[in-house]
């Protein structure tokens, strides 16, 4: 089984001001008005001269349970950039498509003809792949017992000893350079290429990448030593956009989540590639 388009709360989402190059310009025309979104809020007070603009970017074929060939690209990624999380493990996770939805019963495996391998999985739903030659040889997918549409996979790599409200800022980097590797050669070509003109999700102040959670934010804090900054929180307070691009903030930087509704204890959860 395979799931359809992702939702927008887990998609990559390009931002611009449209009026700083003729370059950014032409980009934003290419892209389907239909894909416009919410304008998340700017890093700054913006200058009365600038518009933000902000399109929503979808991969067009099955985003989340996929060719286990093109999840190992993930695993690829994580060998690639160690560097960004040195103490963390590589483990994915299935997710719910909605922020109400269950993983009440669910199993992973991968599957081709003839061929059928349990994924086990955690009881957050955590998973590790290894690399299997006869599943490679035989190009299996990673499917999951689950309805279409109903389940979601996502990097998760967190550094031990964090509290559960608490991001490393390379542990997101990790998750968006993987992300980025399983989901780039589903986008559309154009669409592709333009992102990568652009630098790349993880790298360019122009995309935003948001972190889903699943309780309303109140507000997200960035602390480096003794310097401090609020990260942007999105109009529904359930995504927060971490400053991946800003090289200023480093790897070690963390992130502080408090909840809207603070007599609960919510977990963040790790980032989306949507």
């Amino acid at each position: 089984m395979r799931a359809g388009p992702l939702p927008a709360y887990l998609t990559w989402l390009f931002s611009m001001s449209v009026f700083r190059t003729a370059f950014l310009a032409a980009l934003c025309a290419v892209l389907p008005p239909a894909l416009a979104q919410e304008q998340p809020p700017a890093p700054a007070e913006p200058s009365s001269q600038e518009v933000q603009q902000t399109v929503d970017v979808q991969s067009t074929r099955d985003p989340d349970l996929r060719p286990y060939r093109t999840m190992l690209k993930g695993v690829d990624a994580y060998a690639d950039h160690l560097r960004l999380a040195p103490a963390a493990p590589l483990r994915f996770m299935l997710i719910p498509a909605t922020p109400t939805g269950k993983l009440d019963g669910v199993t992973l495996h991968l599957s081709a003809e003839n061929l059928s391998i349990p994924i086990p999985l955690a009881a957050n739903g955590s998973f590790t792949l290894a690399r299997d030659k006869a599943a490679y040889d035989a190009n299996a997918d990673l499917v999951s017992n689950k309805k279409r549409d109903t389940v979601r996979w996502r990097a998760d790599i967190h550094t031990p000893g964090l509290p559960a409200n608490v991001r490393r800022l390379g542990d997101l980097r990790m998750e968006c350079e993987i992300r980025w590797a399983v989901e780039q050669d589903d986008l559309p070509f154009v669409r592709r290429n333009l992102f990568r003109l652009a630098g790349g999700p993880c790298h360019s102040s122009l995309i935003h990448v948001p972190y889903p959670v699943f309780r309303k934010l109140l507000a997200v804090q960035a602390r480096s030593g003794e310097r401090t900054a609020a990260i942007r929180i999105t109009a529904d307070q359930q995504r927060y956009v971490p400053p991946l691009h800003d090289q200023t903030w480093d790897d070690d930087t963390l992130l502080t989540l408090t909840y809207a509704d603070e007599s609960q204890v919510a977990t963040a959860a790790p980032a989306s590639t949507q």
